[in-house]
């Protein structure tokens, strides 16, 4: 049993051992920038969300 285990591990550890890791790319900030909204004219739900997009973009992408 213990060998069934360690033939079963065996291709982690190589992938572990020869650095092949995936790698992202976040390309969020370069796709998105922040939303703006007319005070005066949007509704206070629509200037909500807005101002919440934008707090989370600047969170993220600043």
């Amino acid at each position: 049993m213990t060998r069934i285990i360690a033939i079963g591990s065996l291709p982690a550890v190589i992938w572990l051992a020869t650095g092949c890791t995936p790698t992202v790319i976040d390309t969020a900030c370069q796709s998105f920038t922040p939303i703006t909204y007319s005070a005066s004219r949007d509704t206070p739900d629509t200037v909500l969300q807005v101002r919440r997009h934008n707090a989370a973009w600047d969170a993220i992408c600043k």
